[in-house]
């Protein structure tokens, strides 16, 4: 297990939570665990979030007693789609960042879309995500969303729930914008200044502006492109392989071709971000560390060791 991911199994400290995001396995213990699951779908839509019911989305129940959301999938080509779009749990996973298991599933023969229900949480858009430590967790965010081409991030896509300790964790949903098929840069930086160009502009590829990123340090965005360069992709080829067979004519090759569209995708965006950004200087740490606070002592040690 490598240490971010030690440092956010810690940062989200509860037993029960480590467990139900399958913090504590390695992905292949990951997805022998989601294939394992059998679902009953559920009578009503009481634990089904308000936002999931207004578009369709029912309830099921895993044999475990952990809720999903469900939505029917109406054509194989669909169906690949979300089993494609699966595989971005298992980056944010890699990259040690918060998001719920995704897959799909059958129940009585037909098949669904599935999301994991994000316990006891709300929304992101009920809190003023500009106040710490909301702000730097979604600017870091950037980097995963731009990995997976996913062009529509929104307040509906961030969960907030509380551990025992009453510290906010932020978790991402809904992967049914990202793109993971798509070669070359979909998404492209902008060379006056940091910012980026999108091909479909389906809305939001962050909840914030450019101007938001003005003056931020390179340590706000390190831990993810130094996890997201990290990624085993010889190893995670055969995982999605797997996980596309029966929904794809070829599921080695289309494995094959993720796996070159990631590794493209990566080097692009860490060149470019390292190109933008840049440590901080000695007279802004004193800011910097009153904006990290809210991380509490355990990140500020963490970020004042690598200045």
């Amino acid at each position: 297990m490598d240490e971010m991911r030690k440092r956010l199994i810690a940062k989200v400290h509860d037993p029960h939570l480590v467990d139900y995001f399958f913090l504590n396995l390695e992905p292949e213990e990951i997805v022998a665990k989601i294939e394992g699951l059998t679902f009953t779908k559920d009578a009503g839509t009481q634990d089904v979030p308000f936002n999931a019911s207004v578009k369709g989305y029912h309830g099921a129940t895993d044999q475990h007693g952990h809720h999903w959301v469900i939505k029917p999938i109406a054509s194989d080509q669909e169906a690949l789609f979300h089993r494609v779009t699966s595989v971005v749990f298992l980056l944010d996973f890699e990259m040690a960042t918060l998001s719920t298991p995704t897959t799909v599933i059958r129940i009585d023969g037909k098949r669904y879309r599935a999301s994991k229900v994000v316990p006891g949480s709300i929304q992101i858009s009920s809190y003023n995500y500009l106040d710490q430590p909301f702000k730097t967790l979604l600017i870091g965010d950037l980097v995963n969303r731009w990995f997976h081409f996913d062009e529509d991030r929104n307040p509906n896509n961030y969960m907030v729930l509380r551990n025992s300790r009453n510290l906010p964790l932020v978790v991402a949903i809904d992967f049914d914008k990202a793109d993971l098929q798509t070669s070359g840069m979909k998404i492209t930086g902008t060379d006056d200044k940091f910012g980026w160009i999108r091909h479909e502009k389906n809305q939001y590829l962050t909840l914030f502006k450019t101007e938001h990123f003005d003056k931020v340090p390179i340590e706000v965005f390190h831990d993810r492109l130094t996890s997201m360069m990290a990624i085993d992709l010889d190893r995670l080829e055969p995982l999605m392989a797997g996980l596309f067979q029966g929904y794809s004519e070829n599921p080695a090759a289309l494995a094959s071709q993720i796996r070159e569209n990631l590794a493209f995708r990566r080097a692009y965006i860490d060149k470019y971000f390292r190109t933008w950004f840049h440590e901080a200087n000695e007279t802004t740490k004193a800011q910097e560390t009153t904006d990290y606070s809210g991380f509490g002592a355990t990140f500020l040690k963490i970020y004042q060791g690598k200045k």
